[in-house]
C-alpha cells in the first residue's frame, strides 16, 4: 500500500491523487501515460480481433477423418459378374450342343461336338475377360474419384479445425484483454473507450497541453 506524501492516508497503488487531500502523486502524469499508453494498446488489439473473430459453432470440434477405399471395394461386383457371366455363356453352349446332337454319334459328330464345346468355352472366357477389364477401368475409376475427393474434403476440413483453433486462442486472448483493461477503465468515461480517443487523450498529454484526462477531454470537446 503506498501512502500520501503530504497528509499520509493510505492510497491504492495506481492512485494518481489522493482521496483525501487531493495532493498529486509524484510522477502522477507519466504513470497516468503509461496506463493510458498500455490501455490504448490493449483496446487497440481488441478492436482488431473483433473484425477477425467468428463464432466457434462455424467450425468442427474435432478433426474429422475422410477415409480412402481400396480398388477392391469396387472390382468385386465386375470380378464376380465375370465368373458367372462366363460361366453362363458356357452352360448356354452347352445345352445347345445337346439340343443339336443326335443320339447317333458318330466319329465326325465327336468331333464337331468338342469343337463346339471348345468355340463355348473360347466365348464363355472372352464374356469373363471382358467383364473384368470393364470393370477394372470402372473400380479405378472411381476408386481414384473417391480418393481424390476426400484428400480434398480431409484437407478443407484440417483447415477449418485449425482456423477454429486459432478462432479459440482470438476469443481467450479478447477475453484476458478485457480483464486486464479493467483496472484501466477508471481512468477514462466509458464513451471514450476507444484506441482512437484514448490516442488522442494521449497526444494531448504527452503535448503538455493537460494535466489530467478531464481537461484533455474538454480539449477534444
Amino acid at each position: 500500500m503506498a501512502f500520501c506524501r503530504k497528509c499520509g492516508a493510505g492510497m491504492a497503488e495506481d492512485d494518481l491523487v489522493c482521496v483525501k487531500c487531493g495532493t498529486k502523486v509524484a510522477n502522477a502524469k507519466d504513470d497516468l501515460i503509461e496506463k493510458l499508453a498500455k490501455y490504448k494498446e490493449l483496446l487497440g488489439e481488441n478492436e482488431e480481433l473483433m473484425t477477425m473473430i467468428r463464432p466457434q459453432s462455424e467450425f468442427p470440434t474435432s478433426e474429422p477423418v475422410f477415409k480412402k477405399r481400396s480398388f477392391m471395394k469396387y472390382f468385386w461386383p465386375f470380378l464376380v459378374g465375370g465368373v458367372v457371366g462366363g460361366y453362363l455363356v458356357y452352360m448356354l453352349s452347352s445345352v445347345m450342343i445337346v439340343a443339336t446332337t443326335t443320339s447317333d454319334y458318330s466319329q465326325a459328330s465327336a468331333s464337331s461336338v468338342l469343337g463346339d464345346a471348345f468355340i463355348g468355352l473360347i466365348l464363355a472366357l472372352i464374356v469373363a475377360a471382358a467383364i473384368i477389364f470393364i470393370g477394372v477401368k470402372i473400380s479405378k475409376n472411381k476408386q481414384e474419384a473417391h480418393n481424390s475427393n476426400a484428400e480434398y474434403m480431409m484437407r478443407e476440413s484440417s483447415e477449418r479445425y485449425q482456423k477454429g483453433l486459432m478462432n479459440e486462442k482470438m476469443v481467450n486472448l479478447y477475453q484476458e484483454n478485457i480483464n486486464t483493461m479493467r483496472q484501466y477503465e477508471r481512468f477514462v468515461p466509458e464513451k471514450y473507450r476507444t484506441s482512437a480517443l484514448v490516442g488522442s487523450i494521449l497526444d494531448i498529454l504527452k503535448e503538455d497541453k493537460a494535466e489530467t484526462v478531464e481537461e484533455a477531454i474538454t480539449m477534444l470537446g
